[in-house]
Order: C-alpha cells, then structure tokens, then sequence
C-alpha cells in the first residue's frame, strides 16, 4: 500500500455573523477576533504539513483563514474558487437562523438541493480527482502529497455526505450509521488517498482520516451551531 495523497479540508474561522446566528450564504463576510485567533491556532497545528497546493473559497472568510494558513508554507499556490463558496441562501442571507426549508416558497431564490450537490460533486471531480490522480509519492523524500482546501461549514459537510453515501470513501462507522456532526469554525478534515494493489490491479482507496477535528483549538469556544445548514439537512 503505498499513500498517494492527504487531503485537509478546513472551514473558516468565526464571524460575528457565525456568532449572532445570521445567515451568511455567499456574504462575503470578515473574521472576527475569535476567528483570527482559530486561523492562527490552526496554521500552529498545520504547520508541520509540507502542503503542496492549496485551494479556497474566494469569500474572505474562508481565503484569509487560508492565508494565515499558509504563512508557514511559503511559496505554495492558493487557488480562488468560487465553486467553494457556501450555499447560496437567497433572500434568507443577512437574516437570523436556521433556515427550515419546509417553510420556503417555491419560487425561493435559495439554491436548490440538486444544485448545491451537483455543484460539489463537479469542484471535486473538476480540480481534486484530476490534481490527486497526476500525484505521485514523493519516494526520495518518503512523503505523500499534501492538500489544502479551506470552505464552508454546508460545503464540506454536503461534499463528505455524499463520498460516505455513494461508498467512495471508508470511515468511522458512527459517521457513515448516522448525521454527520456540525463542522465548528477551523475544524480539520482529512481524507487518505492510497494505491491498493489487488492482484494485477493498482487501485486507489480512500479513507476519512479525522472529520470536524477541533482538538487543536486547546479550549478556544468554538460555537456549536451553524446557521447556514439547513434545519432538514443537520
């Protein structure tokens, strides 16, 4: 088994948006204190990593928690991406929370279920799939290639809801039996990617690895509730 890549998706640090219960969607909102001292904690955290591409939500929430991120690992690329942006929330953005969708009109401006997930299902396929597969191992210096991606609390639990449901990935059986648990602000994800040979054949395998891992904020709150995720999808 050889590792071929690790993937750390990381949701952006704290706004008072975050903290007031407002619905944020694709307000391009900033951090907060709270939220510039978890971006610092985690670039701590990750500093050891030898990250070698970095990809973002263009919303400076997300792209600043990035940045800090990446103070400790010059040189290395930050992609912007709007297709990592957070749920489009419509005439809900700028509003108190959470969102029920039962109560939504039809003719709501909100992006739909179907979009929202077809949308994630194309970033992945579009940039990580294709960046993961021309990956290889770095043998002379017996490391993986290393993968930063920081979004939004809806994205990355939408996007691993769907890797766990279509059976893409293993994990731990408490996330694949029942909800995923609420992302808090600079939580850490990782997903192992692996070359597994089966007779003649070299096959790639996936594992989730940590999911919402907040343990290196030492104590820091972290707000438990997200108003962006939709009451029938928490």
């Amino acid at each position: 088994m050889t590792i071929l890549a690790r993937v750390f998706v990381v949701r952006h640090g704290e706004t008072d948006s975050n903290r007031n219960r407002i619905i944020q969607g694709q307000l391009d909102t900033q951090l907060n204190a709270t939220g510039l001292a978890q971006a610092a904690m985690t670039a701590e955290a990750l500093k050891s990593v030898s990250f070698d591409k970095a990809f973002t939500s263009d919303l400076q929430r997300a792209s600043e928690t990035a940045e800090r991120i990446l103070q400790y690992h010059p040189g290395i690329e930050l992609v912007k991406d709007s297709a990592l942006r957070e749920r489009f929330m419509g005439e809900m953005q700028g509003k108190k929370g959470p969102v029920d969708m039962k109560g939504i009109s039809d003719l709501s401006s909100i992006e739909t279920d179907e979009a929202f997930v077809q949308r994630c299902i194309a970033w992945y396929n579009r940039v990580l799939i294709p960046y993961i597969s021309v990956a290889k191992p770095d043998v002379s210096e017996g490391r993986c290639r290393n993968i930063l991606v920081l979004s939004h609390g809806a994205f990355i639990a939408t996007l691993f809801r769907i890797m766990i449901h279509s059976n893409y990935v293993t994990c731990p059986a408490e996330l694949k039996l029942g909800n995923l648990p609420t992302l808090g602000n600079t939580s850490i994800s990782v997903v192992e990617y692996r070359i597994v040979s089966r007779g003649k054949r070299r096959e790639v395998e996936a594992d989730i690895l940590k999911y919402g891992d907040i343990s290196h904020l030492r104590g820091l709150h972290v707000i438990k509730e997200n108003a962006d995720v939709v009451v029938d999808q928490s």
